[in-house]
């Protein structure tokens, strides 16, 4: 995930890349089948960042993709090397409208624009059916669903996720369903020679992800919060949330969800 900006309320463009806003009032049918991909953080220069008194003081900025905490850099000399969080997957409702967003945790994709080592569950909604699954991705490549064989998931399961950096072009993502006892854990490299990992940036992320070429319509996930949160560096320092920047997403100049950090390690996410 790499920084870009909104230009306009119906477009997003990075990498080169336009990306389509959802549009408003036409449903959107979601799949794990089709082509899913996350986005690079997409901040919204326009609006001014605020301050939580709920978060410590914490600065909230605004994206059109991303809501959550993000640690913006780690200490002078030092790099990420590792993000965890836990989470328990939301029971989505049938409310009439098609959506879809994912809770992951992972390393870079903000400030540091190579790449982003990633993994987390996708949850949507299309007609009648809901569906829940676990993924992982190392930007720019798409997400790798996991066969449900292998890693299933379901609401009400609490899930960690663990991001491990073994180098710049080298990590292993693995993930734990508390719930069932099942875990899956998998090594992987570098798509390309052109997005080596930088360990700039660690972040707990509700995203609203892209399928078929445009961002899908944001389900109501109601809260999701993320317990246990920290990340590792390179000197083996832990660092919790009391550094992290809030984002909030706003589309067509609504903020369409709410951040609170509670502690050092727990931040909620909740649509609005």
């Amino acid at each position: 995930m790499k920084l870009s900006t909104i230009l306009s309320t119906s477009s997003i463009i990075f990498s080169g890349m336009t990306w389509a806003l959802p549009p408003r009032g036409i449903p959107n049918r979601v799949s794990r089948r089709s082509l899913r991909h996350s986005n690079p953080l997409s901040r919204i220069e326009e609006r001014q960042p605020e301050t939580s008194s709920a978060s410590s003081n914490t600065t909230i900025q605004f994206s059109g993709n991303w809501s959550g905490a993000v640690l913006a850099a780690p200490p002078a000399g030092e790099i990420f090397t590792s993000a965890v969080g836990t989470f328990t997957v939301p029971s989505m409702s049938l409310d009439g409208n098609d959506g879809a967003a994912a809770a992951w945790v992972g390393i870079d994709g903000d400030t540091f624009a190579t790449a982003i080592l990633q993994a987390g569950v996708f949850f949507s909604i299309s007609g009648d059916t809901v569906e829940y699954g676990a993924w992982y991705e190392w930007w720019p490549a798409f997400a790798t669903d996991i066969d449900t064989e292998d890693f299933s998931v379901s609401a009400g399961d609490v899930i960690t996720v663990n991001i491990e950096a073994t180098s710049n072009s080298e990590g292993t993502v693995t993930l734990i369903n508390q719930s069932s006892g099942m875990s899956f854990a998998i090594t992987l490299t570098s798509p390309t020679k052109l997005s080596f990992l930088g360990g700039q940036n660690a972040e707990w992320i509700i995203e609203d992800y892209t399928q078929n070429g445009g961002l899908v319509p944001l389900a109501d996930w109601g809260t999701v919060t993320f317990v246990n949160a920290s990340a590792s560096t390179s000197a083996n320092n832990k660092l919790g949330l009391g550094d992290a920047t809030i984002f909030d997403i706003e589309q067509f100049d609504d903020i369409m969800t709410s951040v609170t950090i509670s502690s050092d390690s727990s931040v909620s996410i909740s649509y609005t």
